[in-house]
Parts: C-alpha cells; sequence; structure tokens
C-alpha cells in the first residue's frame, strides 16, 4: 500500500443472517472449521444470510475526506464497522495506516456508571492515548464537549446529545490520523453540529483523513472530496463528489432512493380528505419546472362548525431541511368559520425551488394554532425538474433558484 494510501478497501463483502440462532450455527461452524485447517463458508452465503456489503473497493488518501451516502440499510455504517475493525469482513481486505479516532453510535466505548471524567480517560485510551496525551488535552476535550456541571456524573444519565458531544470531542483531540464518523452527528442540536463542521474542516486543513457517513448531501458537498454511493450493499458510483450527489439526486427524482417517513396526527374533527397539486391549467401532476405556478388544493371536512381553524403548508427536502412553511395567519388571510366540506388553495408564483424532490406537510390546527386537528407530516410529494438532468446539475445546487443577471463593465 502506498505511503499517501491511509485506507484501501479491496473487494470487500459481509454477510449476516436473518436469524439469531442460524447465524450463531454459522459462526460456530466457522471457527470450528478454520481451528482444523479446513476452508470455511464464509465467502459462500447460507440460509437466510444476505450480503449486507458486497464487494466494495475504495481508497482514500492521507488528507482526503470521503463522504459515504446511500439509504438507510445500504451497508454504510457496517462498512465503516469493518474500517475500524469492529466487524471482520467475510470476502476481501481492509488495510488500515495509522490511528484511528470513530464516532460510529451514540455512547459505543462509555461505561454507564462511570462518569464523564472517567470515560474520557478510558475511551481516549480506546482509541490509543497516553494517561499524559489525555490529560494534557482533557480541558479543551471538556471545553469542546460543553457538557458543563455534568462532568462528574454517571454517564448513564446523559442525554444522546451529550454522548454525541462528549464522544466527538474525545475523537477529534486524539491526534488520530484517520477519523470516521458516522450519522450519530444528527443526534446533536444545530449549534454542535454547525461546531462539529468547522472542527472537521479544520481538521481536513490539517491533513487527517476523514470518512464521514450522512444523508445530508449538503454537508458532504461541504466536506468531502470524493464520495462513494452505496445502494443494497454495493458501490454504485464513486469518484467526484459533486458529480455522485448529482447521481444520487437523479435516482431520487427516478424514485430508486425513496425513504419518506411520513406522520399524521390529530383530532380529525377537521379531516384533510384529500390534497392536489394543480398547475396553471388545473391539472393535477407530481412533476413541475422551476419557474411554473403551483396550486395546492386542499380539500377537508369540518364534523361540526369550528372558528378561525389554521391552515398550514410546508415545504422539505428529502433529507427534512424546511425550505418553506406558510399559514393561513402569516398572509392575513382570515377564516371567520368552517362547517361540512370545503376547498382552500394555496399559490406559489413562479416555483423557486431548485432541481430535487420536495416533500409536503399540510396541516389543520384550532385558533391557537396549538391543537391539531390533522397534521400530515411529509405526506405528499412533488419533484422540480428543470428539463433533462444532465452533467450541469451540480450548477444548480442549493436549495432555491434566485432571479438575477450578471453585468460587466471592462476598465470601469
Amino acid at each position: 500500500m502506498s505511503q499517501d494510501i491511509l485506507i484501501k478497501v479491496e473487494g470487500v463483502s459481509k454477510k449476516f443472517s436473518k436469524s439469531i440462532r442460524d447465524s450463531m450455527i454459522s459462526g460456530i461452524t466457522d471457527i470450528g472449521l478454520n481451528l482444523l485447517g479446513m476452508s470455511s463458508n464464509s465467502e459462500t452465503l447460507g440460509e437466510g444470510e444476505f450480503w449486507a456489503v458486497n464487494d466494495v473497493s475504495f481508497e482514500v488518501a492521507r488528507g482526503e475526506t470521503l463522504g459515504l451516502i446511500g439509504s438507510n440499510g445500504s451497508g454504510k455504517t457496517t462498512l465503516l464497522k469493518m474500517i475500524n475493525g469492529i466487524f471482520w469482513p467475510d470476502r476481501g481486505k481492509i488495510m488500515v495506516k495509522g490511528r484511528v479516532g470513530a464516532l460510529i453510535a451514540v455512547g459505543a466505548g462509555f461505561h454507564p456508571l462511570l462518569t464523564g471524567r472517567e470515560n474520557i480517560y478510558i475511551n481516549a485510551a480506546i482509541l490509543g492515548m497516553t494517561k499524559a496525551e489525555v490529560s494534557n488535552k482533557f480541558d479543551a476535550i471538556v471545553d469542546f464537549a460543553d457538557i458543563g456541571d455534568f462532568l462528574d456524573t454517571p454517564v448513564k444519565h446523559y442525554s444522546s446529545g451529550m454522548f454525541v458531544r462528549l464522544g466527538f470531542a474525545i475523537a477529534v483531540h486524539s491526534h488520530s490520523e484517520i477519523l470516521l464518523v458516522d450519522e450519530v452527528l444528527s443526534v446533536g442540536d444545530i449549534k454542535f453540529q454547525a461546531k462539529c463542521m468547522n472542527k472537521m474542516k479544520q481538521l481536513d486543513r490539517d491533513g487527517v483523513t476523514i470518512i464521514f457517513v450522512s444523508h445530508s448531501l449538503n454537508s458532504v458537498e461541504l466536506l468531502c472530496d470524493k464520495t462513494v454511493y452505496i445502494s443494497k450493499g454495493k458501490v454504485k458510483y464513486q469518484g467526484n463528489t459533486r458529480e455522485v450527489l448529482a447521481q444520487f439526486k437523479k435516482d431520487a427524482f427516478e424514485g430508486k432512493e425513496i425513504e419518506i417517513n411520513s406522520v399524521r396526527i390529530g383530532t380529525k374533527e377537521i379531516e384533510v380528505q384529500r390534497v392536489d397539486f394543480l398547475d396553471n391549467q388545473g391539472k393535477s401532476k407530481k412533476y413541475f419546472k422551476r419557474g411554473e405556478d403551483l396550486t395546492v388544493k386542499i380539500c377537508f371536512e369540518a364534523k361540526g362548525t369550528f372558528q378561525s381553524p389554521e391552515f398550514s403548508v410546508g415545504f422539505n427536502t428529502d433529507e427534512g431541511i424546511e425550505v418553506s412553511k406558510a399559514t393561513t395567519r402569516d398572509h392575513s388571510f382570515t377564516i371567520d368559520e368552517v362547517s361540512g366540506k370545503g376547498e382552500l388553495n394555496y399559490v406559489v408564483k413562479a416555483l423557486p425551488f431548485n432541481l430535487g424532490k420536495y416533500l409536503i406537510s399540510i396541516g389543520c390546527w384550532d385558533s391557537t394554532g396549538h391543537v391539531a386537528y390533522d397534521h400530515q407530516e411529509k405526506m405528499y410529494e412533488i419533484i422540480i425538474e428543470d428539463g433533462v438532468i444532465d452533467s450541469r446539475i451540480h450548477e444548480r445546487f442549493g436549495l432555491v433558484h434566485v432571479p438575477a443577471r450578471w453585468s460587466l463593465h471592462k476598465n470601469a
């Protein structure tokens, strides 16, 4: 392995069994065969087994930041655990050169009965730091973790966000040459996420090799030099981050990578029975072009007479980022009362959203805005397209298109 290559993954596969009993029998059989000097069946699938990771290969050079993207269950975390030595591959090989700092699972490496202070020393020792190194970095770790008066409290009383803050603080102060970061950062609050991103940018500038697993495509684009897109355990695309993200979004447009976590709550005293998305001709459709008008038609039924209900329409990216949310109250549109069936139209002139899939939430609330009659979170979707998706798609990253023009004045 070249001196500049710190991580090399060659034809790596990992299988799991859907049954714990079958998995234990298979594992014991393989160990027994290996002890007898015989070949095990680790490279073939038994009954009820499946490949969680299948024939994955890539390299990460010193100072590079690699993004790993894909839907839930695609194999990203399993791959990261194999790189960290938690799992052993059933096929292929992984070569890692250098001290590894990892943040893969919330609370991993912490003893619940020990305090935050004690766990700093234990967790840092697992990462290869000496006691003297930990003592030297202790104040910086505590300051970054921002756990305040809970430093000497058993970590079993910590929230998931506190676990992540402490674990990340230890990992980034461990003098590791390699940092593995899973989606656990999504547990932290927005302020801490920004703090982590800034720290990883600094580590990237300092020459630390990073593998970053995330569902936030904006974060991946911001941080990663190159990206590997995994689907159903296999590498689908890898290379320049923007090009890989464009392919991932293209698959999302075509319905190949759909994950919608929809929620519906409410008393149903006013029930939203149908939602249509209409163009200028009143035609219901799913695909719209940027700059086109959109009408959201909400058909509802009030099971009684209700005073001053409030309706809302929200747009989110498929990553969960809220792009826009409007209520009838925001637009000074007053509904005195409703009873029986009705229809409400919300018109968006010249859609400003960039290419992508958008999940729509529809809500109906009481006059205070606190009691939900019918709130449908991310239950609908539209897709904004701009003609054909081509190699220039990366020029249209971002959430909205801002109408503007360029002008040049030479020799000004």
